[in-house]
This record gives C-alpha cells, sequence and structure tokens, in this order.
C-alpha cells in the first residue's frame, strides 16, 4: 500500500514517468483444452517446458529501466589512448650570407714619400704697390693712390716646382714646394736705371694636395700658402726687390694619371694672390733704398700657372 501510494504521488508532479513505471498486471488468457485422447490412443507427451507459458512476475516487480547511456566506442585492441610524443617543429634554414668580396687591388700605396717636378709658364699680373698721386682741385690739394702693376716689372716665363712630401693617405699628400719663374723684362719706361733686363721670382710653400681617384685618372686639388719674393735686374747692375709677402696662397686644379705604383702624371692650372710689403732698391754697391714713401700703401698682386708634372712614391708601403 505505501508503495503504491509513493507511486500515485510521483504521477501527479510527472504523469508520464509514472505512467511508464506503475505495473500492469494482466491476467494470462485460459489455456486452451487439451483435446480428449481417443480410446486406445497414446498419451500424448508432456507439454515441454517452452511451449509452457511464462510465468508473470507478481505486480509491483516490474519496473522501466533506462538504458545505459552509449559512450565512445571502445579502442580496438592494440590502440593506445596516449597522445603521441611532442615533436618540435623543424628549424628554419639559416639566412644567407653571401661571401665576402674580394680584396681590392689598389695601384697607389698607402703612404711613402713623395717626390717630384713639374715645368710650366708663369703669368705675373695685379699690382706691386699703390703710389700716391699728388691732385689739385678747387677744394684744395690731396692725393690719389694710384697701382702700379707687376707687368711693369716683370713679364711672363717659364717656371720650374720641385716637390717633396709624404703621402698621408692613398688619395692625400703633405708636401712642401719651391718654385722658380725665370720672367722677361717688364714694360716699364726707361727711368734712371736704364732698361730692364730680365726678372723672376721665387715661392715656397707648405700644401695640401687630394686626387678623387689615385689609382686611375682623378681630379687633382692643391692648395698650398707661403712666401714669395721676385726681383727685377737691371742693365747696369740695379736690381729691384719686392719681398715681405709672408702670407701668399695657391689654389691649384687639374687632373692626375697613375701609371703605376712609382709613377703618376698630372696637369695643373693654379692661381695665386698675394701682396709686398717692401720694395727696395739695391744699387751696385749692395746699398739698399727704398721705392715706396710714407704716403704710398701697399696693393695686392696675382700670378698664374700652367704646368705638367711628374711624381714619384719611394719608400711606400706594401699595401
Amino acid at each position: 500500500m505505501k508503495r503504491a501510494a509513493f507511486l500515485l504521488g510521483l504521477a501527479v508532479a510527472t504523469p508520464s514517468a509514472a505512467r511508464a513505471q506503475v505495473p500492469v498486471y494482466q491476467p494470462a488468457p485460459p489455456a486452451a483444452a487439451s483435446p480428449k485422447a481417443a480410446p486406445g490412443a497414446a498419451p500424448s507427451p508432456p507439454a515441454s517446458p517452452a511451449t509452457e507459458p511464462a510465468q508473470k512476475a507478481p505486480p509491483g516487480d516490474e519496473y522501466y529501466v533506462e538504458p545505459a547511456p552509449t559512450g565512445p566506442p571502445a579502442p580496438a585492441a592494440g590502440d593506445s589512448t596516449e597522445p603521441p610524443p611532442f615533436e618540435p617543429p623543424p628549424p628554419e634554414p639559416p639566412f644567407f650570407e653571401p661571401p665576402p668580396p674580394p680584396p681590392v687591388s689598389h695601384i697607389a700605396p698607402l703612404s711613402s714619400l713623395w717626390l717630384g717636378a713639374r715645368l710650366g709658364w708663369f703669368f705675373p699680373f695685379g699690382n706691386v704697390f699703390a703710389q700716391a698721386q699728388p691732385v689739385s682741385t678747387g677744394a684744395g690739394s690731396g692725393y690719389v693712390l694710384q697701382g702700379i702693376p707687376w707687368r711693369d716689372y716683370a713679364s711672363s716665363g717659364p717656371t720650374f716646382e720641385f716637390d717633396a712630401g709624404v703621402r698621408v693617405s692613398r688619395a692625400y699628400t703633405a708636401f712642401a714646394l719651391w718654385e722658380r719663374a725665370q720672367l722677361g723684362a717688364g714694360s716699364n719706361p726707361t727711368g734712371r736705371d736704364g732698361a730692364e733686363d730680365h726678372a723672376e721670382s721665387d715661392f715656397w710653400a707648405v700644401g695640401l694636395r687630394a686626387s678623387s681617384n689615385a689609382d686611375k685618372l682623378g681630379f687633382l686639388t692643391e692648395v698650398a700658402v707661403g712666401y714669395r719674393r721676385a726681383r727685377t735686374l737691371f742693365n747696369n747692375d740695379v736690381e729691384y726687390q719686392f719681398t715681405d709677402a709672408p702670407f701668399e696662397a695657391r689654389l691649384g686644379l687639374g687632373a692626375e694619371l697613375r701609371l703605376n705604383r712609382l709613377t703618376a702624371l698630372s696637369s695643373l692650372l693654379t692661381i695665386g694672390v698675394g701682396g709686398f710689403g717692401k720694395i727696395e732698391r739695391v744699387d751696385q754697391s749692395g746699398h739698399s733704398s727704398s721705392l715706396t714713401r710714407s704716403i704710398d700703401e701697399g696693393d695686392g698682386h696675382a700670378w698664374a700657372t700652367l704646368t705638367i708634372g711628374s711624381h714619384f712614391d719611394l719608400i711606400r708601403s706594401a699595401r
């Protein structure tokens, strides 16, 4: 009774589940009457247990049982459920590194003792000094400075230059130079000392030389600063000396062709500027006197040269 009451209460909450679990008793149908055996016939064999009606369980012993949930199929025999061992990915191929370039072969040495000479033509121009010329005006008298040209005391002529220095790198050379110009007579009209015979000039300087391509054909640049003196000689053995010019500057532009590790040829156009601070007359006995007065002033002169030269790298480095 208690069990039936529990099931009825469960039916109120979940009718479908209760109906599935309430036992239903169905009486077995009556067994068919066995036919009577005929007289004299053999008795029928007893019914086999298979043909006998199945014994029903008493009411209340039958329940609905839900089937067990089906899981994944069991692994076949010999299969392993463990994950495969971790295999790291293959390493990336290394970056391609090209082979190093072959060593560069140079013709010009990295360092050397540098010697050479140049030949060319010297062109003087500009003024050697400014001479004060007296003038008179309605307002009074005074002076006007008039430049005295260098061409009055010298004309163009051949020049020779000797260079010696050190190649401090393949493209740069520090050097010292001596330039000697043998000039012609100037255009100054005959004065108290007669006609001019010839003139000459010397230039001592230190400089720096650079080539854009020291191994082949390169652009050439030179800068030099030094001291210049000039002289004009007359037929009577009197000379005019132009000195006291310690800051003469020269710029050169040209080209250089390397022939081999020893020799290089070059052509150079130079232009220079400066100013003479002292101009003197020296007579036959060696007595000197100034050609300028206190009212005269210095002025600027200039020159240009066009030269070709050859230079040699001695005691050079192996590279």
